[in-house]
């Protein structure tokens, strides 16, 4: 019985491999996918067809239906040759790369690595089933093994790191994952202890530094962070001492980080810890700056007879308590921030200030007279 092309078409199939679904589609470009299809089922029905007319069937114009190509070369799933084009067995490309030749080990060395070897699979059935909805792409499973490998994590430790991507939603990205995970390492995180204390750390830096902007009345960026960290890091500063620093800002007309960060530096050159130690340093160090200036008046008072009377006037001097009085303190949550006193009915007035029934009886005062 002859059986037409369009029968045998009605009851084939297709197959497209699992690894080109989980591995290769998310990352494709729509057409790119397309094109892949369509060269299976050229592949299978050993049907012959140019790229021209591969265009046309697919709606696109020769430069556009190119793209797709190396797209498709690029990620190693086709090959072109001089008369036609390969398509490449990605499963056993998978296997390659996940494959390692395994080797002779003493029984104790044997039974360590069968423990990690459970645990490692414990790990990855939970990511899988978790993260991926238990399809998670073969190639995760080499990537995660090479980080027990080179980072030397605890199963605890990845499994924190797909659960702060996921909470980012970065679980798309490969790269990412990657980068965050040698980030953690080279902050010297390999238990779960050393992550604690690292999300610790790292809440304490974003809280401090939304307080600094909240003081200086900016936005933090991320460089100004790393200034907040090395404050804290490096210096051993609590917020208690920074807030000493912000309170000199009143002084110059356009406050800024790294008018802080020099007196940051000169009170850790001075070996100053606490609250209490930079206060007096700052108060020795005002008392010894307003003996200079006594010294240099007493000085120009002796050669005025000489000068004539340039320059002779007295400089208005700020007491601490009146500087200080521009610095707003501002609460810990902005939201719960009270504004500053207003001058309505009822409210506080400020020195000098007329009330509104005061100014009511002047004003009818005037008019009467």
């Amino acid at each position: 019985m002859q059986i037409d092309e369009s029968r045998k078409l009605l009851l084939s199939d297709t197959l497209v491999p699992d690894i080109f679904i989980l591995e290769y589609l998310p990352s494709l470009g729509g057409l790119a996918v397309k094109l892949y299809v369509y060269l299976l089922l050229a592949a299978r029905t050993g049907r012959g067809v140019s790229e021209q007319d591969l265009a046309r069937r697919l709606g696109t114009d020769d430069d556009t239906f190119k793209a797709a190509l190396l797209e498709l070369v690029s990620r190693d799933l086709i090959a072109i040759k001089d008369k036609g084009l390969d398509i490449l067995d990605i499963k056993a490309a998978e296997i390659e790369r996940a494959y390692r030749p395994k080797t002779a080990s003493a029984p104790l060395e044997t039974a360590s690595a069968q423990e990690k070897f459970n645990q490692r699979e414990k790990l990855l059935a939970d990511i899988a089933k978790t993260f991926f909805q238990g399809l998670m792409s073969p190639s995760w499973y080499g990537e995660i093994d090479s980080w027990f490998d080179r980072y030397h994590f605890e199963p605890e430790v990845i499994y924190a790191l797909f659960q702060e991507c996921a909470r980012r939603n970065k679980l798309d990205s490969k790269a990412y994952i990657s980068k965050v995970a040698e980030n953690w390492s080279a902050r010297g995180i390999t238990s779960f202890n050393d992550l604690n204390s690292y999300f610790l750390a790292f809440d304490k830096v974003s809280k401090i530094s939304k307080k600094v902007g909240r003081k200086l009345r900016k936005n933090m960026t991320e460089y100004d962070e790393e200034i907040v960290t090395r404050w804290i890091d490096k210096l051993g500063y609590d917020f208690d001492i920074i807030e000493l620093a912000l309170r000199k800002t009143t002084r110059i007309s356009n406050p800024n980080l790294e008018f802080i960060d020099r007196i940051l530096e000169e009170w850790f050159s001075h070996q100053l810890k606490d609250a209490e130690a930079v206060k007096a340093y700052e108060s020795a160090k005002a008392t010894r700056a307003g003996a200079g200036r006594a010294g240099r008046d007493d000085a120009a008072g002796g050669s005025a007879g000489k000068a004539g009377n340039v320059g002779n006037f007295t400089q208005r001097q700020y007491s601490s308590e009146f500087l200080e009085g521009f610095y707003e303190n501002v609460s810990e949550d902005p939201e719960t921030a009270s504004a500053p006193d207003a001058a309505l009915p009822g409210g506080p007035e400020l020195p000098g200030q007329i009330g509104i029934s005061e100014l009511l009886e002047t004003s009818g005062q005037g008019e009467r007279s």
